[in-house]
């Protein structure tokens, strides 16, 4: 209910009203031109009136307590203020200001103060630093920037921090439509799991796109977009910047590929959240979403363009991002070439100049939608700044697209292949017609093979301890053998070998072995060997080698070991790292010494069970390597053990904050990890 009051708010005052500014009146003028019916009180003391309303001098002298509080008023006036409205009963506030770049400190101050009235009474807050709340449901307007006069009422909400980001949306002629917008700010009491909780309940929200700068509680926000998943409504997210988790001193790889904004889109991922690259793609994402036709059936599309460099450049850009575009049937090349028999029929098909395009579009595009399929997308480069008879191919085609979708049932796009404003004509057609018109082709192309992917499981995985857990030796970081001997006892697959004290002791180990070796020079805590020269592989002379190890690092008090050289087709790392803010996380990547530069891996949120295991090596880089590397598949099981062994192990030793397995060298036949560390609180 206080959300409800907070987003949807049957009466404002706005405190600090004021004729004389922008900010003073913007909020109510926003209101009246919205013509929103609820009340509207100007709080100010030396104004009795403002934009044409009678005012009053306190929030205690309304005679009726208003549902929620525009506060905007000076920093250091924010609280008393707030503390004014709460012991007369007002539980919703939208406060712009306090903003660290403004305020400094007394910023912190207003956020450390409003949470400690949260804990004496129950409301809710929009902001501080925000740009407030735009709701075209009850068109209630405590929102202090331009709310344009296009802007228009749909059922998809947009939550972001940045005030700037919401303004794009507002400002953006009408392109996505709107139930509601909420400029979050600092989230200092309201945050968007709220937000999240509240649209999955909303009748007037289908759909939601949040852009996403930190998480003040990633649990709750985790778990409430899952639900907002669950209920059939679709969430989208454009993730930036880095968690706080980012700067985390671990040592080993694993900390670094799990970290910021990686991290976070992995966890969204897996609560069923659709992921924007960036922020044009999050307004294509409002577009397909807002003409209310659901998502696409499968990403099988038939396109057809009115030029035939547009639709290569389509089909590029459907490959990279995984739409399908089927070939053409026999049966549709057959009709199409007995009345045209010049015309290049493929998929992309463009009849552009065979004939009358009054003559030739309608049929072509009819054929196209025959075709077995889930995605009917036109394209045309049509602009506001057309010419007349561009704009009219354009409106053409739109129509043609909507009376074949009208009796084929595919989900009908139109796509400009250039992000520019379009002609209102056609704007305002494809509104009536629910058909999303989409602007820029890689953003269009992108949104549109996402929301034609299924939704990825959002159940969590389950986690059973397996019946033998090792312990782990006493001390700090665990390294190379004993690391390896504990995976060993995992079910984790390792080379054979041998401690040696000195240089003579590594010449003898080596030919006990009698097999190619690799020579580690091992000391406490280094865990990177490399890059000190403490590797050498297949030395010609074991105890040459060895002696010059301990010439390079005289700080070093050096053992080592000599161990069977491994031979396979990847170097793959496997990791696991305890971030403070999402908890138990899984890597896989590109391993060996070419991690970091390669910085490509699949992160898993949790712990991971079989199905979970199996799910993040399919989406992961090194899984589709392992799939078509040359000559056949790569061993899969023995990856899938150490993905389950890293996860076991560290969920059955909190104080276990990373384990690196790098690399785990696959093969055909098997996945042996020949170095590991495991990293401890």
């Amino acid at each position: 209910m206080l959300l409800d009051r907070l987003l949807r708010p049957q009466s404002i005052a706005v405190v600090g009203a004021s004729p004389r500014s922008f900010i003073g009146s913007v909020a109510l003028r926003n209101c009246l031109e919205l013509g929103y019916t609820g009340s509207l009180i100007p709080v100010a003391q030396n104004h009795s009136e403002v934009a044409g309303l009678p005012g009053v001098p306190s929030l205690s002298a309304i005679d009726k307590t208003p549902d929620l509080a525009v506060v905007q008023v000076r920093t250091d006036r924010i609280l008393p203020i707030v503390q004014e409205g709460l012991e007369a009963g007002v539980r919703g506030f939208v406060i712009p200001g306090a903003g660290y770049t403004d305020s400094g400190a007394d910023a912190l101050a207003v956020s450390d103060g409003l949470a400690a009235l949260r804990r004496e009474y129950e409301f809710e807050v929009v902001g501080p630093n925000c740009m407030g709340v735009l709701d075209l449901v009850t068109r209630a307007a405590p929102y202090v920037g331009t709310v344009t006069s296009d802007v228009r009422r749909g059922t998809v909400a947009v939550v972001a921090q940045s005030g700037a980001i919401i303004e794009a949306f507002v400002n953006a002629g009408g392109r996505v439509p709107l139930s509601t917008a909420v400029s979050s700010g600092s989230e200092a009491v309201t945050g968007l799991a709220d937000y999240l909780d509240f649209f999955t309940e909303d009748a007037h929200t289908a759909s939601v796109l949040a852009f996403i700068e930190t998480l003040t509680d990633a649990t709750r926000t985790l778990t409430a977009a899952r639900r907002l998943s669950e209920a059939g409504k679709t969430l989208a997210v454009c993730i930036v910047g880095h968690s706080d988790t980012a700067t985390e001193g671990v040592t080993a790889h694993s900390g670094k590929l799990a970290a910021g904004a990686r991290l976070t889109t992995a966890a969204f991922r897996q609560a069923g959240a659709l992921i924007a690259d960036d922020l044009d793609e999050l307004m294509a994402f409002g577009e397909l979403l807002g003409a209310g036709r659901g998502r696409p059936r499968g990403r099988r599309t038939h396109v057809v363009t009115n030029s035939g460099g547009e639709g290569n450049l389509i089909a590029d850009i459907a490959d990279s991002v995984g739409l399908q575009l089927p070939l053409m049937s026999s049966a549709a090349v057959k009709a199409l070439r007995e009345r045209w028999p010049f015309l290049g029929v493929r998929n992309p098909l463009d009849p552009w100049g065979a004939d009358d395009y009054t003559n030739i579009y309608p049929t072509a595009i009819h054929h196209a939608a025959q075709e077995p399929g889930d995605i009917l997308l036109v394209a045309m480069d049509q602009h506001r700044a057309s010419g007349p008879h561009e704009r009219e191919l354009g409106l053409a085609l739109a129509q043609y697209l909507h009376d074949t979708d009208s009796a084929q049932g595919k989900f009908p796009v139109l796509l400009s292949p250039v992000s520019d404003e379009i002609d209102p004509v056609l704007v305002e057609y494809c509104r009536k017609a629910a058909i999303p018109l989409m602007r820029g082709a890689r953003p269009g192309l992108s949104a549109l093979a996402k929301l034609a992917t299924g939704v990825q499981d959002v159940a969590e995985s389950t986690w059973q301890r397996p019946l033998v857990v090792p312990d782990l030796p006493p001390g700090g970081t665990v390294t190379e053998d004993q690391a390896l001997g504990i995976l060993a006892s995992m079910g984790v697959t390792t080379p054979r070998r041998l401690h040696a004290d000195n240089p003579t002791e590594a010449a003898t180990a080596a030919r006990a072995l009698s097999t190619p070796i690799v020579l580690k020079g091992i000391a406490p805590n280094i865990t990177h060997k490399t890059e000190r020269g403490l590797v050498a592989i297949s030395p010609v002379d074991v105890e040459q080698a060895a002696a010059e190890m301990i010439a390079k690092n005289p700080d070093l008090n050096l053992n080592f070991l000599v161990v069977e050289q491994i031979r396979g087709e990847l170097e793959v790392i496997v990791g696991y790292k305890r971030d403070r803010v999402f908890g138990p996380t899984i890597v896989v990547g590109v391993g060996g010494v070419w991690t970091e530069f390669h910085n490509d891996a699949a992160v898993h949120v949790g712990p991971v069970d079989e199905k979970a295991a199996a799910r993040l090596l399919d989406e992961s880089t090194v899984g589709n390597m392992m799939d078509a590397a040359r000559g056949g598949a790569l061993y899969r099981p023995g990856v899938l053990t150490a993905l389950r062994a890293v996860s076991d192990l560290a969920l059955a030793h909190p104080t276990i904050l990373s384990i690196d397995i790098n690399p785990l060298i696959v093969g055909r036949d098997h996945a042996t990890a020949v170095d590991a560390v495991i990293e401890r609180a």
